[in-house]
């Protein structure tokens, strides 16, 4: 999101700040990536992708440290750290809950985190995500989610 050079000078994030976040998020990623390997068959796709995904994307992001950042709109450290804690919160709750359930509590935590106070656009998002996921999963490819508490499992 653009925004002005005035606006921008009070949300410049600082490398170190980026690097620091970038970092944690490797690491986080390659947690994830670990553990996919350690499930069996068809199971292990989804984890390993997320995580390579947030390793590639941290490299990406520290390769670009050195480049003018003050026409985006970045969260500050405070915040990126924030988000980090909601995602493991959510990785917790998705294997006590359901993906689909926490994902309803997920969703819009990281919704206001990230500045949004639309309450209508909140709740319309997160219920099309939950309801495309299900359909995705369920119905198209056929691979029922684990036992989820708003499906009564």
């Amino acid at each position: 999101m653009a925004v002005t050079p005035e606006k921008a000078e009070g949300n410049t994030v600082r490398p170190l700040e980026r690097l620091a976040v970038a970092l944690l998020v490797a690491l986080v990623g390659a947690v994830v990536t670990w553990d996919g390997t350690r499930q069996d068959g068809a199971s292990a796709y989804f984890p390993i992708a997320v995580g390579s995904a947030m390793i590639v994307l941290s490299v990406i992001s520290i390769i670009r440290l050195g480049r003018d950042t003050r026409l985006t709109d970045e969260a500050p450290l405070v915040r990126g750290f924030a988000g980090l804690a909601l995602l493991a919160v959510f990785i917790a709750l998705a294997g006590q809950i359901g993906f689909l359930t926490a994902s309803l509590a997920f969703i819009p935590a990281m919704a206001v985190l990230g500045g949004d106070r639309n309450a209508v656009r909140l709740v319309v998002g997160t219920l099309a995500f939950v309801i495309m996921a299900y359909v995705v999963f369920h119905l198209a490819f056929a691979q029922p989610f684990p036992a989820e508490l708003i499906l009564g499992g």
